[in-house]
């Protein structure tokens, strides 16, 4: 009985707290594909295998009271919501995009990514990889979420891509696929 009882004790807290973490989420707006950069491997979907192509992202922010930040999302369909087992999900959610990785203005640091070649092992859909671009007014994150700014890409010999705030401050990252 006590076990039971120390389980709805363990399950309770968890679900005050992911209570909590909700009502002070700050909500921003969805991800519009649109607005960003497709992104794919170069490296074809054989399916037998998932081979990742590797990249190089070294971001270049301007000076500047927005924040700024770089992200490349993947699309995630049928993605599970909360406690996936492996074998089943006991929350399904809905299609998401999700953050794969990012940077922002605040700290900016090169980083790199494996872009997968396929959905799954042993799939043949390739994955939605999509480069976005974000900025957000200063003062209280509550106030002034995260906005969805377009990328440009610029015509140099490299992957370059750029996006200005309103404000005028600009971000640039360079992919560099070794």
């Amino acid at each position: 009985m006590s076990r039971i009882t120390g389980l709805f004790a363990v399950l309770a807290i968890l679900g005050i707290g992911m209570a909590g973490y909700a009502r002070t989420k700050v909500k921003e707006a969805p991800v519009d594909p649109a607005k960003g950069v497709k992104l794919a491997s170069r490296i074809p979907c054989d399916g037998e295998t998932n081979p990742a192509d590797e990249v190089t992202l070294e971001p270049t922010f301007s000076s500047g009271d927005f924040e700024r930040s770089f992200r490349i999302e993947v699309y995630e369909k049928d993605y599970c919501k909360r406690f996936d087992l492996g074998f089943k999900c006991l929350q399904a959610g809905h299609d998401l995009w999700k953050q794969e990785w990012s940077v922002d203005s605040a700290k900016p640091a090169n980083g790199s990514v494996g872009l997968d070649s396929c959905n799954e092992w042993r799939g043949k859909d390739a994955p939605q990889y999509v480069l976005t671009g974000w900025y957000r007014e200063p003062g209280d994150p509550k106030q002034h979420p995260w906005k969805q700014a377009e990328i440009k890409k610029v015509q140099t010999r490299w992957e370059t891509y750029e996006f200005a705030d309103p404000n005028g401050g600009t971000a640039r990252l360079e992919i560099d696929r070794d």
